[in-house]
């Protein structure tokens, strides 16, 4: 639901950069409350989720809009949401999308926007995203810094490819989600041993499926076979540990649930709870799967109304619409550095970055090979921002798995880096909240900070 903004829709091309087959309708919120003349407009680059989603997320922008007299735009990203290109069959002609054809579709939604309500040229748009919004907003500040006079930019993993230099550790992931199970990020004293025999010993995969069944009270109907169960018992627990560390936030949170359900506080330490004892002696195999079980459904049941569990099913539809999508684009563009298996530094099983079997898996399971080095290619490397880009505010948070992914230092002195103490997937953009570090109250005061040097500056004074 939301409240305080204008639902609108704008005729966008399918293809901007070639001719077109037709257009499609673009979803778009518009709250001009706190609107004074000559104040910026403050735009949210949509990522892959129904826009609603961080329409009620974005705190950061509604709670500073008065103070800087602000338009108020959340965009919705082709694809997601209802601004489907093709509604009768949503998940067809996905060649349409594209980060690039995005970023046009928010150009071109600017521009009419800018006429609209009469914006004089010194003016400012401020970009903010978060996660692939976040990457939306690094790119689009780069490449059309006659549109966006800056960017926020929270968790957003923009050099987790292949070819940018200096590249990161292919295992950045494995090992951030390892961190967040450990006393360090205040989980519970075995939890990370527990899970370590669950994953680096592949456990699961060696026991009787009777035994599986049993003991993650999987339902009747499952359809799961003897054969694949040890092995989707084990990606069933990591894909919710993966959700739970990245919405590893201080207090309840319908985010990572795409809005249909809430997460409580610190969901990691949570669900660590049920692994707080040595469960690892074989002699403990039985309660050691009922804690995996209640880890998991910490995620899966958070409406603790299940009374059974289905290896194959995903959280909710919502999740497994964007899930699809997703597959594509990762498959086309945006393919990520995904590797594990470092003992001294994770706690998966080995399995280290080929990106050729994985460039081998996105053309058997979607058809098409990657573009290996778009990114590297289109927008060059952090020497090259630091050289050549400005006016981009990154955040990392301490519990969020894509921190090593993103930019964790300053660039030069407007590209700006900061990583905030126990949060998760960019928190410093939601709403102000009684639960708030110290950090993440910083974190917000440092961007708004920069924010309101970009509109000086593009004033001229």
């Amino acid at each position: 639901m939301v409240v305080n903004c204008t639902e609108y829709f704008f005729e966008q091309q399918i293809d901007h950069f070639a001719p077109s087959p037709g257009t499609y309708q673009q979803r778009y919120f518009v709250n001009s409350e706190y609107y004074t003349p000559g104040g910026p407009m403050f735009f949210y680059l949509g990522n892959e989720a129904d826009v609603t989603l961080y329409v009620n997320a974005t705190g950061l922008i509604w709670e500073n809009a008065e103070e800087f007299g602000a338009l108020i735009v959340f965009a919705e990203h082709r694809y997601y949401g209802v601004s489907q290109l093709f509604p009768e069959d949503p998940l067809s002609n996905l060649q349409y999308l594209s980060t690039e054809q995005a970023l046009m579709d928010y150009v071109t939604l600017i521009s009419t926007l800018k006429s609209t309500y009469s914006f004089s040229s010194t003016d400012s748009v401020i970009g903010f995203g978060g996660s692939y919004g976040g990457m939306l907003a690094s790119w689009a500040r780069m490449k059309y810094p006659h549109v966006w006079d800056g960017a926020i930019a929270g968790s957003a993993p923009i050099v987790s490819f292949e070819d940018m230099t200096p590249g990161v550790d292919p295992n950045f992931y494995a090992e951030g989600v390892t961190y967040d199970v450990t006393t360090a990020a205040g989980a519970s004293e075995f939890c990370e041993a527990n899970l370590r025999k669950a994953f680096a010993d592949t456990a699961l995969t060696t026991l009787d499926p009777s035994t599986l069944r049993s003991a993650l009270q999987l339902c009747d109907d499952d359809d799961t076979s003897d054969d694949d169960i040890g092995w989707s018992a084990t990606f069933w627990l990591n894909e919710a540990l993966s959700y739970m560390a990245m919405g590893n936030f201080p207090y309840p949170s319908t985010y990572i649930l795409n809005g249909d359900g809430v997460l409580p506080a610190f969901p990691v330490r949570v669900a660590c709870e049920y692994l707080s004892e040595d469960l690892t002696r074989d002699d403990k195999i039985d309660e050691w799967l009922i804690g995996l079980s209640n880890f998991a459904g910490v995620y899966y049941n958070y409406t603790s109304t299940l009374t059974c569990n289905k290896l194959s099913s995903p959280v909710n539809r919502e999740s497994e619409i964007v899930n699809t999508l997703w597959n594509y684009q990762y498959c086309s563009q945006i393919f990520q550095l995904f590797g594990q298996g470092d003992d001294e530094s994770d706690m998966f099983w080995d399995a280290p970055w080929d990106g050729d079997a994985s460039a081998q898996s996105c053309v058997e399971s979607n058809g098409i090979y990657p573009d290996r080095s778009h990114f590297a290619l289109s927008y060059g490397n952090k020497a090259d921002w630091a050289r050549e880009a400005s006016n981009i505010v990154w955040s990392q948070g301490e519990y969020d798995p894509w921190r090593g992914g993103g930019v964790q230092e300053d660039l030069n002195d407007s590209l700006i880096a900061v990583v905030i103490g126990e949060a998760a997937h960019h928190l410093d953009l939601f709403f102000s909240h009684e639960g708030d570090t110290d950090e993440v109250i910083a974190a917000r005061k440092l961007e708004m900070d920069n924010v309101r040097k970009w509109i000086r500056e593009k004033r001229g004074n």
